[in-house]
């Protein structure tokens, strides 16, 4: 009955389908953009969608680090339940259970995927229901230079702009039938001491984060791209945007997680490294201009998805739909 409301508010035609676009982050602070209350690193893009949709200020993962994070995002259920207690990165995830991507493509949807996956050895994305995968490119330097890759013609590019270039191409591609992107780069996981000045010199962050900033300058940028590419073709208000982190800073490099205290590396077990910024934009559906403080999870998005698409969701998941506690039609908080 929620999912007939949504949609019969919705200028939807009968059997219309959201576009879904995921953008995860990795190691993105609680603190480190505009609209969780920073203030040295400019963040534009990310604010405009925060404008046009709802902030989440206690969205939390399941447990950190990145490969159990991604693994319970992608199964929509908690890790433990399949034996993912920490990062145990040779374990598969279920296979009798469709991940997010299988459950969309079996419902219609073209799935693509770019950048980092970290779901078990064996099994890669294409494996696990993308249709669509970026290659993984080059880089400069393998071991010194992490985010310099070379383009098609071997020259140096800033793998976070080469995976919006890819996410770009994505979208055109696809824009005549719904599509689910997954974008996880591997920004802004560390290191970023080759980030381009170009980059590092729109931030008025200390030097202790200047870099840092840069990554995160570069992946605001992607975010203004997407949006453009959605508006440029009449796609804005039939795709769901959500934007959230794999776990929360790295302090190391100067991310923050404020006002919580601990993050990667150091005070993990602390509340600021289990904590995501995330915002979740469908423009006629989603309230804009808002925040919620209710209790959510990334395993929520599964859930949320599929209601947004009209799909009855899978049976074992253990997240819900958040769009209902967002429209004031469900109160309290999604989990205690």
């Amino acid at each position: 009955a929620v999912v007939c409301t949504l949609f019969c508010t919705h200028a939807f035609a009968a059997g219309d389908k959201p576009n879904v676009v995921l953008l995860f982050i990795d190691d993105l602070g609680y603190a480190d953009t505009g609209p969780f209350g920073c203030k040295d690193i400019p963040t534009p893009n990310i604010d405009q969608l925060a404008k046009e949709g709802t902030v989440f200020t206690q969205t939390y993962v399941t447990n950190p680090p990145c490969c159990p994070s991604r693994c319970s995002l992608m199964m929509g259920m908690y890790g433990q339940k399949f034996g993912k207690y920490g990062m145990s990165r040779g374990l598969p995830i279920p296979k009798d259970k469709p991940t997010l991507a299988e459950f969309l493509r079996d419902n219609g949807y073209v799935t693509g995927q770019v950048g980092k996956w970290d779901i078990g050895y064996k099994e890669g994305p294409s494996s696990r229901g993308f249709m669509e995968v970026a290659e993984i490119p080059p880089r400069v330097d393998e071991k010194l230079a992490r985010y310099l890759a070379k383009d098609k013609q071997g020259k140096p590019i800033w793998l976070t702009e080469l995976d919006g270039d890819r996410l770009i191409e994505f979208v055109d591609r696809n824009r005549e039938k719904p599509f689910f992107m997954y974008w996880s780069p591997l920004a802004v996981h560390s290191p970023h001491k080759d980030v381009p000045e170009r980059l590092a010199a729109r931030t008025t962050a200390p030097p202790e984060r200047r870099k840092l900033g840069g990554g995160i300058v570069s992946v605001d940028d992607q975010v203004g791209r997407l949006l453009a590419c959605l508006d440029g073709h009449g796609l804005r208000e039939k795709t769901l945007i959500i934007l959230s982190s794999d776990n929360g800073a790295n302090p190391a490099e100067g991310g923050s997680s404020a006002p919580y205290r601990g993050g990667k590396g150091e005070g993990t077990q602390q509340v600021g490294w289990t904590l995501s910024p995330t915002i979740m934009s469908w423009p006629g559906i989603i309230p804009q201009g808002k925040r919620f403080e209710g209790l959510s999870c990334t395993l929520d998005f599964y859930a949320t998805i599929a209601a947004a698409a009209g799909i009855p969701a899978p049976e074992h998941l253990n997240g819900v739909d958040l769009v209902p506690y967002l429209r004031g039609e469900k109160e309290g908080s999604p989990h205690e």
